[in-house]
């Protein structure tokens, strides 16, 4: 991790909620729903003029009072999760503000970091997930990569076309593999290769690739490996 991304996870900030008591469950947990792993929760008595009180919206004088520290990048999340069930912006909304923390006791400070760290690689699963699963619905196409050792190019076309594909692009080039992967499949650590694409119908995709794998697969005299990736946009295409 560079210096600026270390700087980013370590820009701790103090949340602090002041909302109706009657909200307690609410927003404990959109903490919950983010694993934020401190928070603390209180109720005061307000003292400030009721002109005042009503400005922020705050009528009455008992105060739930929500604190939680975390990463700065958290923060925006935090209040767009929280701006969809509190009406902050309306009258009797309550009230959200960020302090920075610019000392913390060194094994929560890196208990913390260590949570920031989880939090960001789950929200970058999270969000690689659902634009998977989007285009998945969505792409009425995928590209077939087939890599097989050279001069298997012309049996992985055919097996492809009587599997269902129109035909394929052939390339050449070289595969490297690790020790131990060429150990264990029985391959040559480099050799030379032909690769070939092949766009295919999404409804297609499962029988042209067995069919490839059968007959160019790692386990033949090929030593073929194949996979496919979902088009996103395409034109030119047709059934």
């Amino acid at each position: 991790m560079n210096a600026s991304q270390q700087e980013k996870h370590s820009a701790l900030r103090m949340v602090i909620f002041i909302t109706r008591v009657e909200e307690e469950k609410k927003i404990a947990g959109i903490f919950d729903s983010m694993h934020i792993p401190i928070s603390y929760q209180c109720r005061g008595q307000g003292t400030a003029p009721s002109e005042i009180l009503d400005i922020f919206g705050l009528g009455g004088t008992t105060r739930l009072i929500t604190m939680s520290i975390l990463p700065k990048f958290a923060v925006k999340e935090l209040f767009e999760r929280t701006s969809q069930q509190f009406s902050f912006h309306k009258k009797g909304g309550g009230i959200a503000v960020t302090i920075p923390i610019t000392g913390l006791q060194s094994p929560l400070f890196h208990l913390l970091n260590d949570e920031a760290l989880a939090m960001t690689e789950q929200r970058i699963k999270e969000r690689i997930n659902r634009d998977m699963a989007e285009i998945q619905e969505k792409s009425g196409y995928n590209v077939i990569w087939v890599s097989v050792a050279a001069g298997y190019s012309d049996q992985v076309i055919d097996t492809a076309r009587d599997a269902g594909a129109k035909g394929g692009t052939i390339l050449r080039g070289r595969r490297k593999n690790s020790k131990s992967l060429s150990q264990h499949f029985g391959i040559p650590m480099q050799d030379e290769q032909d690769f070939v694409l092949i766009v295919a119908p999404r409804h297609r995709k499962s029988e042209i690739m067995s069919a490839i794998c059968s007959s160019c697969g790692l386990h033949t005299p090929a030593h073929g490996t194949v996979f496919s990736l979902p088009v996103d946009e395409a034109i030119g295409l047709e059934e």
